[in-house]
């Protein structure tokens, strides 16, 4: 095989910066020969920089889908609620598939996931997992493995978000509002889930789940803020102010804009939702749940997930039989801590770039015809219904058996489905 041609269904922050960067990188081995994003910007971004001629770039998919088959490959990284119907037609037209999670963001359409799965097994069809390929989670399940500290018995797992972050993606932006997008611990941690189930080479049986929305709501709204950071007598002392957030944070301004200058973030934020106030925007997502998971193997898990961290990061406390891990994945390190003597082991493990290596892993499949992948989609179908199901416990207060939970879903969605028929 020749470069690989690839197709990119959003050109975001994802799309321009992950994927594109990339390719940019490799050029010598992949080629990107169209762009499907609605916003004109990202659109001619993507022309300029790998030189595409007009009729290589599209605006919607629907478009993009009517033409002759065009590439090897087609990376989905738009918002969650078009992974599934942009997968669906991209294998349909003979394309292997590379996509964001999660996969589907209804539960309806993840119960047909399974027959996509089983009907394109000729097919390379990926999720970004990438949780998976990094040297930090691959090395707690290396300990796990080893049983030198006994059996897992139980894992605490602290996802943090990052006030940031969170008033980024879950009060002012496209993850706001659950009902256009989904739950939290499906959009936030489907990834926490599917690693939960990877180091305890397990899936879960039941789930019970406590969240709610505690702080961004408008009664925290005072007669001294504005509806406007840029207006607000109280922004200096306000830590979810907009100017100084997008300002001075370089990562999160790129998905505002695709030239991120001063002059560029200052007119979004003046005019946009970016820029309103954190206690007036219409958000209704949980700014922290935590979840108590039975695996069928008996480890059991808590997953925390809070808006409420300096920084964002994940830390884990493993505890075996024998004894217990500390690992930090920001700093990278592991701390094990046997109960037969009193060392202490401290491990610092080096960086790596789990999305390329995730990425590098796609396209040698892709051109060794090799679908016996680390991260399938059909691997995470089951993390994903953990998600709803979860959801599912914290709406009914109740403990959720997660299979039987999916068995009614199933039987209810045909039901549904007939009626249509």
């Amino acid at each position: 095989m020749n470069k690989i041609k690839i197709a990119i269904i959003g050109a975001g922050v994802r799309g321009r910066y992950i994927y594109g960067d990339f390719i940019e990188r490799n050029k010598d081995l992949y080629e990107i020969v169209a762009v499907v994003d609605n916003k004109i910007g990202r659109r001619e971004k993507f022309k300029e920089i790998f030189n595409l001629s007009e009729e290589r770039v599209f605006k919607d998919m629907n478009t993009f889908f009517k033409k002759e088959k065009m590439a090897d490959v087609v990376i989905v990284a738009t918002l969650d609620n078009t992974h599934y119907e942009a997968c669906a037609k991209a294998l349909e037209k003979g394309y292997d598939v590379l996509v964001e999670g999660p996969v589907s963001n209804t539960l309806d359409k993840l119960i047909h996931l399974q027959d996509l799965c089983e009907k394109n097994k000729d097919k390379i069809f990926m999720v970004n997992a990438s949780y998976r390929y990094s040297g930090f989670f691959n090395k707690l399940k290396n300990i796990i493995d080893t049983k030198d500290l006994g059996k897992l018995v139980n894992i605490n797992y602290n996802s943090y978000i990052g006030y940031e972050k969170f008033s980024h993606n879950y009060v002012r932006g496209n993850w706001r509002l659950d009902s256009d997008t989904a739950p939290l611990l499906l959009t936030n941690s489907c990834y926490d889930l599917d690693i939960l189930e990877y180091l305890t080479n397990s899936q879960c049986e039941k789930i019970s789940s406590f969240g709610n929305l505690n702080y961004f709501t408008r009664k925290e709204f005072k007669q001294d803020m504005s509806e406007s950071c840029a207006t607000c007598n109280i922004y200096k002392e306000c830590p979810y102010c907009a100017q100084e957030i997008y300002l001075n944070n370089k990562d999160l301004s790129k998905s505002l804009h695709i030239n991120p200058t001063k002059e560029n973030i200052d007119k979004i934020l003046k005019t946009g939702q970016y820029g309103k106030c954190v206690y007036s925007c219409d958000n209704n997502v949980f700014d922290n749940l935590i979840c108590i998971l039975k695996f069928k193997n008996n480890i059991t898990a808590t997953l925390n997930i809070s808006a409420f961290t300096k920084e964002e990061n994940k830390n884990l406390r493993l505890m075996f039989t024998q004894g217990e891990v500390y690992a930090d994945f920001q700093k990278y390190t592991i701390v094990i801590k046997k109960f037969i003597d009193n060392k202490e082991t401290i491990i610092n493990l080096q960086k790596d770039n789990m999305d390329e290596k995730l990425i590098e892993d796609f396209f040698s499949r892709v051109k060794a015809r090799n679908n016996n992948v680390k991260s399938n989609v059909c691997s995470v179908i089951n993390s994903h219904i953990t998600a709803f199901a979860g959801e599912f416990a914290n709406i009914s207060e109740t403990v959720v058996d997660v299979d039987k939970f999916f068995e009614e879903a199933v039987e209810m969605t045909k039901s549904i489905e007939k009626l249509f028929l």
